[in-house]
């Protein structure tokens, strides 16, 4: 991915992406004091987090009162979002688009956005010909209902293109050497995609999601993962799995060109 300086702040871009000029979107990191939480739920600093949109939101020049936000439950539900819910979840996280971990848009300049803290934040581009973007939650639950697929299929239906065509990015997320697993996850999980250290199960969720794309037709080098690992990196990046319940949430922001 890219490095995109931003004060005291490092976003991150797929190169791919960023090449094609047509599709502006950033995945935040943690600030230089270990702030830089963007979620508004929970038991976070409310305050904070809209002070954070609003900074991510200028590096794009986006408002952070149009922001489109799924409610995120792990499920594989798609909402397709135009003008009249700019706005859904931007500043109240329960107008939120419920039970949603998936966002598609053909609005140029409607920000759509994803939280993560080691589920893999997904982006989904077809250039046309009506051009499309899609954003979406990919944890584990999320993958095992095929939620990327489904995402293709759709981004697919509504662009008129060929998913060959398509770019995709991956963004940090739980790698394998820390995404230690039980039987409910290692039973819905790929065996292509589960490593066993001993008696424990890992799996490799960017590389899930990876096949998931190339699965519905999206091309090889057309498939860009960060290779970042959540979990490794608290300088940069929030964990779940490494800070608790309450940890604070980065995200994926990301909207067609106007």
């Amino acid at each position: 991915m890219r490095e995109l300086h931003c004060e005291d702040r490092i976003g991150l871009a797929f190169e791919g992406l960023s090449r094609e000029g047509t599709v502006r979107h950033v995945f935040t990191t943690r600030d230089r004091k270990g702030g830089g939480n963007l979620s508004l739920s929970g038991n976070r600093d409310r305050k904070a987090a809209v002070t954070e949109r609003a900074f991510w939101s200028s590096q794009l020049n986006l408002s952070p009162c149009d922001w489109v936000v799924g409610s995120q439950v792990h499920g594989a539900q798609i909402a397709v979002v135009d003008d009249e819910h700019r706005g859904s979840g931007a500043t109240d996280p329960t107008s939120a688009i419920h039970s949603t971990d998936g966002l598609i848009t053909q609005k140029p300049g409607l920000p759509l956005y994803v939280a993560a803290a080691d589920c893999a934040a997904v982006i989904i581009y077809a250039p046309g010909p009506k051009p499309t973007l899609g954003v979406f939650h990919a944890g584990w639950r999320g993958l095992a209902a095929e939620i990327l697929s489904q995402g293709v299929t759709q981004i697919a239906e509504l662009s008129g293109g060929s998913p060959s065509s398509f770019l995709a990015g991956i963004g940090p997320c739980i790698g394998l050497t820390h995404f230690e697993v039980g039987d409910e996850v290692s039973s819905a999980a790929p065996v292509s995609r589960t490593v066993h250290f001993g008696t424990k199960a890992h799996v490799d969720l960017a590389g899930w999601a990876h096949d998931q794309l190339q699965n519905a037709g999206l091309q090889l080098g057309q498939i860009e993962a960060s290779g970042l690992d959540t979990a490794e990196l608290p300088r940069l990046f929030f964990s779940h799995r490494r800070d608790g319940e309450d940890a604070g949430r980065m995200g994926l922001i990301a909207a067609l060109e106007a």
